[in-house]
């Protein structure tokens, strides 16, 4: 009997040190897991949030998926509890495609989309016939045209929907050259093929590069900037507010302020 006895307490601490791993005394959950594309934003996390949040006694698990594609998906399934790797814009487009209930907790220092050339020096090497990568989403795609409105390369007709955004809505070229639309990960490493290209910041350093390099930069409006998204029944979760002090924690600050990997970055308003 007494050997049976310390067998029942020996599961019973067993069971207890395991729940204990991934809930506190009041039933929150302590494990966090993350969901990235290749690029910056996990750093940020890995850097500052990560240890921020183990100090409070999370566990936090990096999960990094090929392609945008995946990642949201994997939030509505449930395999993550959290993603940083999309736009406002980016997040609103899914979730209306998708019936979707996902939003966004806080922004987070975003990496602007830019021009970039491995041919050309300047933007004044524009002419007729050549061949400028952009992205082939509508947010992405968007936000492209936009650099080339304000570099004065394209106009656009007023009041374009930027969910269904297409070359069909220029109104006006400078020269005659071709927009090539390719998967956003796809235009670094098309480059040697392009004049120029337009690539998402997170792109450019994940690919080795800096954005200083870019012949010019997105002043990127708040709905392009990246965000921390989670389902709607999560918003108000502790683990969700947790991550939202992390952001905001002077270890996080510091980080961002200090690391030359962020130079460049657009800031939220409580980094400034």
């Amino acid at each position: 009997m007494k050997r049976l006895f310390f067998a029942l307490v020996s599961i019973v601490c067993s069971l207890f040190i395991i729940t204990g791993c991934t809930q506190t005394s009041g039933g929150d959950q302590k494990e966090i897991r993350l969901g990235f594309t290749p690029g910056p934003y996990s750093d940020q996390v890995k850097k500052a949030v990560q240890p921020y949040l183990e100090k409070k006694g999370y566990k936090i698990k990096i999960v990094e998926f090929n392609s945008p594609n995946e990642t949201n998906p994997a939030l509505t399934n449930k395999d993550i509890d959290a993603n940083i790797f999309q736009s406002t814009a980016f997040m609103k487009s899914y979730a209306k495609e998708n019936n979707a209930e996902i939003s966004s907790i806080i922004q987070v220092p975003s990496a602007p989309q830019g021009v970039y050339s491995e041919k050309h020096k300047s933007l004044d090497d524009l002419k007729d016939g050549m061949k400028i990568g952009v992205p082939n989403d509508p947010v992405n795609l968007e936000r492209a045209l936009r650099i080339l409105e304000g570099i004065g390369w394209v106009k656009l007709k007023e009041n374009v929907n930027i969910l269904t955004i297409s070359e069909k809505d220029i109104t006006f070229k400078k020269k005659d050259f071709k927009l090539v639309p390719l998967e956003s990960p796809q235009i670094p490493r098309a480059m040697k093929d392009l004049d120029y290209g337009i690539i998402n910041g997170n792109l450019v350093i994940s690919s080795g590069h800096k954005l200083k390099e870019a012949l010019e930069l997105e002043k990127t409006p708040s709905q392009h900037r990246i965000i921390v998204t989670v389902r709607d029944e999560d918003k108000e979760k502790q683990f969700a507010k947790d991550l939202i002090e992390a952001y905001h924690s002077p270890e996080f600050k510091k980080m961002i302020q200090s690391e030359e990997q962020f130079e460049g970055f657009v800031l939220p308003d409580y980094l400034k």
